[in-house]
C-alpha cells in the first residue's frame, strides 16, 4: 500500500538522552480503514490493530530529516557540499566538529527512530493472543528489526560505532560499539528474521506495498558483511537476491529516478513520499523538504512556479571527467544537471564536451546560473511537468532511492572478483555487464576488483555515500584526496556529536 490518509496512533518518540513518550500521529500506508478514528485509546483485543505500530514505525524511517541523507553523502568523490551549510562544507574537506549541528541531527534523528522500533515491537506483541496469527506477529516484529538494522548500519558505517541497545532502559549503561561489532550485529539480525518475513518483492506486498521482505533483510545483511570484508557472506546474501527472480534492473535508468521509477522491480528499499496525486491537502512527509537540498534555484520550469532548490549537493567535476572518459551518455545525464557557467568549466576542465550536454533537461527545464553550484544532482531533481498540478514542491510526489539491485548485482561481481565463490551460476563478469548493457556500454571480459568499483562509482554516484563507503573499506586514500583535500583514514569516521557526548558518558571514553 502506498502511502495515504492520516491516521491518530501513539508512537512513543525519544529526545535520545531524555527518553519522552507521547502521542504523535503515524501515516496510514494505504487506503483509511472503513472511516474509523484512531485515537489513543487502544483496545489490544483488537487484533486487527496490531499493523498500527508497525505503520507507526515505517512512518519514523520514511519522515527522515532533509540534512540526513545530505550529511551521508557529501564526503566522497562524487559529491561537493554546495549551498551556506558551513559544517557540510567542513565536512566536504575532512574538517569534524562534534559541535556540527548535522552529526547531531543525523545521530539525534536515527535514535529516535530506533526507539519507535523497539516500541513498535513492544506494541505488537500485546496485539499477539487477539490476533491468534503468530506468524503474523513475528512478521511485523521482524519488518522492525530490518527497520532499525538499516538505521544502526548507517550511524556505523558514519561514526565508526554506535550504541547497540538491547533493552530501552539501559541507554545510559550500554557501552560502545565498534563498527565490526555493529556489522556482525546486523548479520546475525538479519539471520534470525529472514524465515518471517515474506519472500517476494517489496512491490508485491498486499498489505504494506513497499515494506520490508526477505530480500530487504538480504541487502541489509550484504551491506553489513561488505563492511567486515566478508566477501563469502556478501556473496551468499546477493545471491538470494540474485536467484529469487523477484528483481531486474529497470530499463530507462533515467526514469528510474523519475516518478515513474516509484516501487520498481528495482529497488529493494526506498522511502515512499506522496501527495496522493491531489493538487491540494495533505502530503507526506508534512512539511518536509527532502528534495529541496538537492535542486538548483532560479531555474526556468516548464511549469510555472515550480520551485527550484537550495543547492547543497553537487555532482564533483572529477565524477563528471570520469564518466566522460569513459564514453557514459545516459548515466550521465541522469546524475547531473548542468548549468551555463558548469558547462564552460567543463569545457575548460575537460576540453572538447559531447554536444549532447546542454542545460536544458528532456522535460525542457532550464537550469540556470546559480551562485551556490555549477551541477544540480539530477538523480533527485524531478522535472516540472511530474508535478501534481496544483503543487509546486520539489519532488512532490517522488520517492527517494536508498537500495538498489544494481547495488547487488555489483557487491556479488565485487565479492568473487576477491576470492569469494557464488551459490548461483552468474559470475562476476556477467554480473557487471548486466549493469553495463542497461547504460549502453560494451561488455567487459575478465572483470576484476578495480573494474567492479570503477562500475560501482559510474551507477551509484550521489547516492547515499556509497562510493565514500567503498573508498574508506578499501583503504583508498588517493581517490579521496582531490580539488584541494587530503584523506587520511584518521579521517574515516565523524566524532560523536557534543551534544550526545554530554548526555551518555560512554561515548566520551570513544569506541574501543
Amino acid at each position: 500500500m502506498k502511502l495515504n490518509k492520516i491516521y491518530r496512533f501513539y508512537t512513543p518518540v525519544i529526545v535520545f538522552g531524555l527518553i519522552i513518550s507521547f502521542f504523535s500521529c503515524t501515516e496510514k500506508l494505504d487506503e483509511p480503514f472503513e472511516n474509523e478514528s484512531f485515537t489513543s485509546d487502544v483496545d489490544y483485543s483488537k487484533g486487527e490493530d496490531m499493523i498500527l505500530p508497525l505503520l507507526g514505525a515505517y512512518q519514523a524511517l520514511y519522515t527522515r530529516g532533509w540534512e540526513e541523507p545530505v550529511t551521508l553523502g557529501i564526503r566522497g568523490d562524487d559529491v561537493n557540499a554546495a549551498g551556506d551549510q558551513v559544517p557540510m562544507q567542513e565536512q566536504d574537506e575532512y574538517k569534524y566538529f562534534p559541535s556540527h549541528w548535522n552529526l547531531n541531527a543525523v545521530w539525534q534523528n536515527h535514535y529516535n527512530d530506533i526507539i519507535t522500533a523497539f516500541t513498535a515491537m513492544e506494541e505488537i506483541e500485546k496485539y499477539r493472543a487477539a490476533t491468534g496469527n503468530d506468524d503474523l506477529a513475528d512478521q511485523y516484529i521482524a519488518e522492525c528489526r530490518v527497520i532499525r538494522a538499516f538505521l544502526y548500519l548507517n550511524l556505523a558505517r558514519s561514526f565508526g560505532g554506535c550504541i547497540v541497545i538491547d533493552e530501552l532502559d539501559n541507554i545510559q549503561s550500554t557501552p560502545v560499539s565498534n563498527k565490526a561489532e555493529v556489522m556482525q550485529y546486523i548479520v546475525d539480525e538479519m539471520t534470525a528474521v529472514i524465515p518471517d518475513l515474506p519472500a517476494v518483492h517489496p512491490n508485491k506486498r498486499t498489505d504494506i506495498k513497499g515494506g520490508m521482505t526477505q530480500y530487504t533483510a538480504y541487502a541489509v545483511q550484504a551491506l553489513a558483511y561488505q563492511e567486515l570484508e566478508n566477501y563469502q557472506g556478501v556473496a551468499d546474501a546477493t545471491s538470494e537476491i540474485i536467484s529469487s527472480g523477484e528483481y531486474e534492473l529497470a530499463d530507462d535508468y533515467y526514469h528510474l529516478f523519475k516518478k515513474a521509477g516509484k516501487l520498481d522491480d528495482e529497488n529493494i528499499l526506498e522511502f515512499q513520499y506522496s501527495d496522493f496525486n491531489q493538487g491540494e491537502g495533505d502530503h507526506f512527509p508534512e512539511n518536509i523538504p527532502m528534495f529541496s537540498p538537492y535542486g538548483i534555484g532560479g531555474w526556468t520550469p516548464v511549469v510555472t512556479g515550480a520551485e527550484g532548490g537550495w543547492g547543497f549537493y553537487e555532482p564533483t567535476l572529477k565524477y563528471i571527467t570520469f564518466m566522460l572518459d569513459r564514453g557514459e551518455t545516459v548515466r550521465l545525464e541522469t546524475s547531473v544537471a548542468f548549468t551555463p557557467d558548469g558547462i564552460t568549466e567543463l569545457q575548460n576542465e575537460y576540453g572538447t564536451i559531447p554536444a549532447w550536454i546542454s542545460n536544458t533537461n528532456r522535460e525542457g527545464d532550464i537550469f540556470n546560473n546559480n551562485a551556490r553550484l555549477n551541477f544540480g544532482s539530477a538523480k533527485f531533481i524531478q522535472p516540472s511537468t511530474e508535478l501534481t498540478p496544483g503543487r509546486t514542491a520539489q519532488g512532490s510526489n517522488k520517492n527517494l532511492i536508498v537500495i538498489r539491485y544494481a547495488e547487488m548485482l555489483l557487491m556479488y561481481a565485487e565479492a568473487l572478483t576477491r576470492g569469494a565463490s557464488g551459490n548461483i551460476s552468474m559470475t562476476a563478469t556477467e554480473a557487471v555487464n548486466l549493469v553495463r548493457s542497461r547504460a549502453n556500454l560494451s561488455p567487459l571480459s575478465d572483470v576484476t576488483t578495480q573494474d567492479v568499483l570503477d562500475e560501482k562509482f559510474a551507477e551509484l554516484a550521489t547516492e547515499w555515500g556509497i562510493r565514500f563507503y567503498d573508498m574508506v573499506r578499501t583503504e583508498n586514500t588517493s581517490e579521496l584526496s582531490y580539488g584541494g583535500r587530503t584523506f587520511t583514514m584518521d579521517k574515516a569516521y565523524l566524532p560523536f556529536p557534543a551534544d550526545q557526548v554530554a548526555e551518555l558518558p560512554q561515548l566520551e571514553e570513544g569506541i574501543q
